[in-house]
C-alpha cells in the first residue's frame, strides 16, 4: 500500500472536503519524546539490537540528526528502537515517521505500532508502508490506530523488519491522539449515492448524528441543531430546528413534500451555539429525488433494506478474490462449472492489460454468467493522476454489463480520507449504476470511512490466530457505518504470507471452520461473501480437496438466497436458546422459518434447547443439508447436539399471522422500516438477557425510534 504525506494533497482537495463538509478533528501533541532523534538515541528510546542502531549527523530530515538502523545480513527478528506512549483504551492514535533507505532489501523499513493489557502482548498495527530499495526521504505512517479496550500500554517502534539487509535512516516520528469530532452526521435515507426513490416511505430523509461537546468545551443547552433541504438557488424545502438532549446517538427525521420536484438538492446538517446562532460545525450531502424515468435509467442501486438490486431484482453476491491473467480462461471454467454456484469475481489483475484486452475478459464473464468487482483500489495517492485515471476507466467499462460494482478503497487509513472523499464523489459523478464497495480490517477505520463508499466489506481472518468469532464482532462492527455489508470470509492459510505475524499459527481452515464463519457472518448481517481467496488456495497442495469443500458450502448458501434476501419479518423473541456458544439468526421467507444456528466453539456441545415462541408450533423440524434429517419438537421446542463449529439449518413451516406471537407482528415491524439491518440476530434468553434487552434500547435509542428521535 502506497503511503503519501496527506499535508502535500490537502490544497489539492480543499475544495473538495467544502463540498462534502466534513469536520476533521484536531490533534493533540506529539505523545513521542525526543521525535527527531537530536538527544541521541538512549532513553526513553530503547533498542534490542545497540551493535546496529545509531546517533547520525550525516544525515537527517530536520534538526541535526537521525537515528540510523544498518544490517550487513539478515538478522534473526526485526531490529528496531522503540518508545512507550501514554495512550487510552478505545481511543485512536495516528503513527508516522520519515524514512530515508540505501540498498534495503525486502520486506523493508517500517514504522508500527504494538499494545500490551495486564495478561501481557495482545498485538499492534503494521500496516504502514515498508520501504525498500535505495529512496530520498519519505513520510510514511498510520492513521486512526485503534487501542483495543483491554490494552494499558502502547509502544512505536522504528525498524528493519525480518530478513532485511540495508541502511535505513529514521527521523521526526510522530504519536498523536485523535480528538473526536464534535459532530457526526450519517445519512440513513436515502441510502444509496443520495437518491430519493419514487414512492419513498416517509420519512424521505433521515440522519443519525453523534455529538461530542464535552471534548469540546460546550454543554448540550448551548447547542442547537438544524438539519434543512435546499434547492440548487438556496431556497428551503425543508427543514427541522432540534434542541439535542443526548451526546449519544439519535436521529432526526425530515418528511419531503409530495409536490416536491425531481432534481438535486443539498442537505445540510448544521451545529450551532444557540446564543449567538453561530455555527460550530456542518454537514453538506447532495441529495437527488429521483423521478419514475430516472429511475428506470438504473441498472443498479441499494433499497431501502440495504440489499443490493440488480437489473430490478435483489442480489445475494457470491464471490472469490482471484489473480487472473486476462487471457487465461481456466480459472474461470473452474470456477463457472455446473456445480460452482459462485457468480461474482474480483480480479486484483484486471487493469493488467489495454483497455482491449479488459474489454476481451468482461466479454468473457458474461459469457459465463459472472459479475466482476472492478478493482480500481490501487489509483490513490498521485492526486490528479488517479482522477484522471478513474475517469478514463469508469468511462470506458462502466456499461458492460458484467461489472457489479466498483472496489475504490483495500484498507486504506485515515491518511488518505481527503482523496478517498475526492474519489468517490468522482466515481458517483462518473456513474450511478456500480456502487462503490471498500474493505477494511480496521473497523474504525471503515466507520471513519464509510461516507466515501455505498458497500462496506470487513475481512476476518481468525484460523488460527483467533476466536471463530472475530467474524461476527467485526461484522457487528460494522454495523455502524449504516451501509450494506458485503463481508470477507478467510478461505486461506496464514501461512501463505510468510512475513505476516500471524504466519507462524497458520494452517488452512477446516471445512467446519469455513462453514461456521460463514454462517457467522450472515447471522451477523452480511448481504454478500467474497471469499478471500480463490488464488490462494490453488496453489495450496489440496487445492481439489478444498475447492470441492468450499463449493459444497457455497451451493448451501446459493440454496438460501430467497430467505437471506427476504424482507419478511420476525420477532426478537420468537425463538431462544439455552447456550450462550451457540450464535443463532431466525429468518422467515413467506410462510417458511429457517433457524441458523452456529456452534462457536471447538468443542462437541450436547442436548442444546431451542425454545419457540410461536402461535403455530411444529411437530417436527428438518435439518438442511444433512440428508432427511429430522428433529422432534413438542410444545415449548427442540434439542438437538452441535458438533465442533457445527453449523445446523432448520426450517418449518408456520402461521403468517401477524396478530399473535412470530410472523414479524407486533413492534418489530413499525420500527424496522428505518434501514438498519432487518432479520433480528438472536441470542440465548438466559445468559444473553442484557444483551437482548440492550439491543432492543438500541433500536429505540440509538437507531432512531422512541424519545430520540425528531
Amino acid at each position: 500500500m502506497r503511503y503519501f504525506r496527506i499535508e502535500s494533497m490537502l490544497l489539492f482537495f480543499f475544495s473538495m472536503l467544502l463540498i462534502s463538509g466534513i469536520s476533521y478533528a484536531q490533534t493533540y501533541e506529539n505523545l513521542l519524546t525526543n521525535p527527531g532523534f537530536e538527544d541521541g538515541i538512549g532513553s526513553p528510546w530503547w533498542s534490542n539490537s545497540q551493535a546496529h542502531c545509531f546517533s547520525d549527523n550525516n544525515s537527517f530530515h530536520s534538526g541535526s540528526k537521525s537515528l540510523r538502523i544498518t544490517l550487513e545480513k539478515p538478522a534473526g527478528d526485526c531490529v528496531w528502537v522503540g518508545q512507550g506512549i501514554k495512550v487510552t483504551a478505545g481511543e485512536s492514535y495516528s503513527i508516522g515517521t520519515w524514512i530515508k533507505t540505501e540498498d534495503v532489501t525486502a520486506p523493508g523499513a517500517q514504522i508500527f505500532i504494538e499494545w500490551s493489557g495486564p495478561s501481557g502482548w495482545l498485538g499492534g498495527e503494521w500496516n504502514a508502508e515498508k520501504l525498500i530499495g535505495t529512496q530520498d526521504w519519505q513520510y510514511t505512517g498510520l492513521g486512526g490506530v485503534k487501542i483495543p479496550e483491554e490494552a494499558t500500554s502502547a509502544s512505536v517502534f522504528l525498524g528493519l523488519l525480518k530478513g532485511s539487509t540495508g541502511t535505513a535512516w529514521f527521523d521526526d516520528a510522530i504519536a498523536k491522539k485523535y480528538a473526536k469530532d464534535l459532530m457526526r452526521a450519517f445519512v440513513l435515507h436515502p441510502n444509496y449515492g443520495g437518491k430519493i426513490l419514487p414512492g419513498a416511505l416517509s420519512p424521505e430523509i433521515r440522519v443519525e448524528i453523534m455529538l461530542n461537546p464535552e471534548e469540546h468545551g460546550w454543554t448540550l443547552n448551548e447547542l442547537e441543531l438544524r438539519v434543512e433541504l435546499r434547492n440548487e438557488v438556496g431556497g428551503s424545502v425543508a427543514q427541522k430546528d432540534v434542541k439535542p438532549i443526548s451526546s449519544k446517538s439519535f436521529c432526526v427525521d425530515l418528511d419531503i413534500s409530495s409536490d416536491t420536484e425531481p432534481g438535486d438538492y443539498d442537505l445540510s446538517i448544521a451545529l450551532y451555539e444557540a446564543m449567538d446562532a453561530k455555527l460550530l460545525a456542518e454537514s453538506t450531502y447532495r441529495i437527488e429525488k429521483l423521478s419514475q424515468d430516472d429511475l428506470a435509467r438504473l441498472t443498479s442501486y441499494i433499497d431501502r433494506y440495504n440489499r443490493f438490486i440488480l437489473d430490478g431484482k435483489p442480489f445475494f453476491p457470491l464471490g472469490l478474490y482471484v489473480v487472473q491473467y486476462l487471457s487465461d480462461t481456466s480459472q474461470l471454467n473452474e470456477i463457472a462449472d455446473r456445480d460452482s454456484p459462485f457468480d461474482t469475481l474480483m480480479n486484483y489483475n484486471i487493469n493488467n492489460g489495454t483497455d482491449a484486452e479488459i474489454t476481451d475478459y468482461l466479454n468473457q464473464l458474461q459469457a459465463r454468467n459472472l459479475k466482476l468487482i472492478f478493482s480500481l483500489k490501487d489509483y490513490i495517492g498521485h492526486g490528479q493522476e488517479d482522477i484522471d485515471t478513474i475517469t478514463h476507466k469508469m468511462n470506458t467499462f462502466k456499461n458492460h454489463p458484467a461489472i457489479i460494482s466498483w472496489y475504490m478503497n483495500d484498507e486504506c487509513g485515515l491518511e488518505y480520507l481527503p482523496e478517498l472523499e475526492a474519489l468517490y464523489q468522482k466515481a458517483r459523478e462518473l456513474d450511478e449504476n456500480h456502487p462503490v464497495w471498500s474493505v477494511h480490517w480496521n473497523t474504525d477505520w471503515l466507520i471513519k470511512e464509510a461516507h466515501t463508499t455505498d458497500i462496506v466489506g470487513v475481512d476476518p481472518y481468525p484460523i488460527d490466530n483467533s476466536p471463530i468469532t472475530l467474524v461476527s464482532q467485526m461484522a457487528d462492527a460494522a454495523e455502524e457505518a449504516r451501509k450494506p455489508l458485503w463481508l470477507v470470509p478467510q478461505i486461506f492459510d496464514w501461512r501463505d504470507y510468510p512475513d505476516d505475524p500471524r504466519a507462524s499459527t497458520g494452517r488452512p481452515p477446516t471445512r467446519e471452520e469455513m462453514r461456521a464463519m460463514s454462517y457467522l457472518a450472515i447471522n451477523h448481517g452480511a448481504k454478500g461473501l467474497i471469499y478471500y481467496s480463490y488464488f490462494d488456495i490453488r496453489n495450496d497442495a489440496d487445492y481439489e480437496t478444498r475447492w470441492k469443500e468450499i463449493k459444497g458450502i457455497a451451493r448451501e448458501i446459493d440454496y438460501l438466497r430467497p430467505v437471506l434476501l427476504s424482507i419478511d419479518q420476525t420477532n426478537y423473541n420468537d425463538i431462544v436458546c439455552d447456550n450462550a456458544d451457540i450464535d443463532l439468526k431466525l429468518m422467515r421467507d413467506g410462510n417458511t422459518y429457517y433457524l441458523l444456528a452456529v456452534n462457536t466453539k471447538k468443542d462437541t456441545i450436547a442436548a442444546v434447547s431451542f425454545r419457540i415462541n410461536l402461535a403455530r408450533k411444529p411437530a417436527a423440524v428438518n435439518i438442511l443439508f444433512e440428508g432427511n434429517r429430522q428433529v422432534s419438537a413438542n410444545n415449548d421446542g427442540f434439542t438437538d447436539d452441535f458438533g465442533p463449529y457445527e453449523v445446523h439449518v432448520y426450517h418449518w413451516a408456520g402461521s403468517t399471522d401477524t396478530n399473535g406471537g412470530g410472523g414479524g407482528g407486533g413492534c418489530f415491524i413499525a420500527t424496522a422500516a428505518f434501514g438498519s439491518p432487518i432479520e433480528t440476530h438472536v441470542t440465548p434468553i438466559e445468559t444473553h438477557v442484557t444483551i437482548l434487552r440492550d439491543f432492543w434500547g438500541y433500536l429505540f435509542s440509538s437507531a432512531c425510534s422512541g424519545s430520540h428521535l425528531y
